[in-house]
């Protein structure tokens, strides 16, 4: 199962297949299958930065927005917080020239940390972060989640005036929650939009990628530029990172995604460490075993993956995983189904990719099979996800 990334990517750095990595935004997101591919981590860059934005003293904590003048939650949500919010200038050299990719990002300790994407960084020996007071200071990228596109950059100091942007807890996240994006897209600093959360724990397949799971799905405007930029709630609090959008053109249509802020919190220690976090692989290609097709091979359960591809070289090889014979658009005879992970029933392919997200390349899975009608144990040693290219 292969695995993939995130993100429209313009502007800088019946079976129906998901690749499984097991364990980021840069070419257009297009159509999901019935199965999942989890394929490799992919950039998303967008433009020329800057950031403009009003907003009070620095604090640490969620002050209530009721407090400003403005008349509307995202007015308010921008005075308040709309200067912890920076563009990201991430430079690569490419020959004789250099290569200038930007994206957004946002404070979120006085120490001078900075939450952005991962594929906004990627690659670059050299990030600069631009503030809305117009200071342009160098950043050291401290760690990266390639995973959950997630990075962590570090200034020396915080200009005077920049706030620090609360954390919130993206559990409470309801569909049809209000929530505000501030970013760069396409360059144009501190833009503000809004919307809605159009769904929560959503799972997304970019083309070429791999599948990423537990997603927050808006349709706040989130285009080029915004990636690593904050998605706030009524109440000022950061409630996911602005990832990918899935588009056919180079702008959005109302289809973006966001990294939870508890997936965040939950990583910014490490990253703060240091450590470099990688998505592990699997190596397979799979489907959802529904009714029908257990019905058809005669099988007592109802629910799991069907392998329908084992990657050459993959870690699902080395573990001997079979796959299905598959003629023309159909299944001729299955191979292994692949119904419980560690002891623990799988359910589909977006199960499955979710909880080997959760797992480091090294890392040992028991995988439980139904192969020939009977249930066998395959331990697998999951490896990283190839490098593009």
């Amino acid at each position: 199962m292969q695995e993939g990334s995130v993100g429209q990517r313009h502007g800088g750095r019946g079976l129906l297949v998901l690749l499984v990595v097991i364990g980021f935004l840069v070419a257009g997101l297009v159509g999901g299958l019935a199965g999942a591919s989890l394929v490799r981590e992919g950039q998303a860059s967008a433009t020329t930065p800057t950031i403009a934005a009003s907003t009070t003293s620095p604090a640490s904590r969620v002050q209530p927005v009721a407090e400003t003048q403005a008349t509307s939650p995202a007015g308010e949500v921008y005075q308040r917080y709309g200067k912890a919010v920076v563009d990201v200038i991430a430079r690569a050299s490419s020959g004789f020239f250099d290569e200038q990719g930007s994206g957004s990002g946002v404070v979120v300790d006085p120490s001078g940390l900075i939450v952005t994407a991962a594929h906004v960084v990627s690659g670059a020996p050299s990030v600069q972060v631009q503030f809305a007071t117009g200071d342009r200071l160098s950043a050291r990228v401290l760690g990266t989640d390639q995973a959950n596109d997630l990075a962590l950059l570090k200034v020396d100091r915080l200009p005077d005036g920049i706030p620090v942007a609360p954390l919130g807890d993206s559990d409470t996240v309801q569909v049809g929650d209000l929530v505000i994006a501030i970013g760069s897209p396409f360059g144009l600093s501190g833009t503000v939009t809004q919307g809605i959360v159009s769904a929560v724990n959503r799972s997304w397949n970019p083309p070429g990628d791999r599948l990423r799971t537990g997603l927050i799905q808006t349709d706040a405007p989130i285009n080029p530029g915004n990636s690593g930029g904050p998605l706030f709630n009524a109440k000022g609090e950061v409630v996911g990172i602005a990832t990918m959008i899935e588009s056919p053109i180079r702008g959005n249509v109302g289809i973006g995604f966001a990294v939870p802020s508890n997936t965040v919190k939950r990583v910014l220690p490490q990253l703060e460490g240091g450590a470099q976090l990688q998505p592990a692989w699997l190596g397979i290609s799979g489907t959802d075993l529904d009714a029908a097709t257990a019905q058809r091979f005669g099988l007592s359960i109802q629910q799991g993956v069907i392998v329908l591809n084992v990657v050459s070289g993959s870690p699902a090889e080395r573990a001997g995983l079979r796959p299905a014979q598959i003629r023309g658009n159909d299944i001729a005879a299955l191979g292994d189904v692949i119904v419980a992970l560690d002891g623990q029933p799988v359910q589909g392919m977006q199960d499955l990719a979710g909880r080997i997200g959760a797992h480091q390349p090294g890392e040992t899975v028991e995988l439980t099979v139904l192969r020939n009608g009977q249930q066998e144990t395959v331990r697998v040693t999951l490896g990283s996800w190839p490098q593009q290219g």
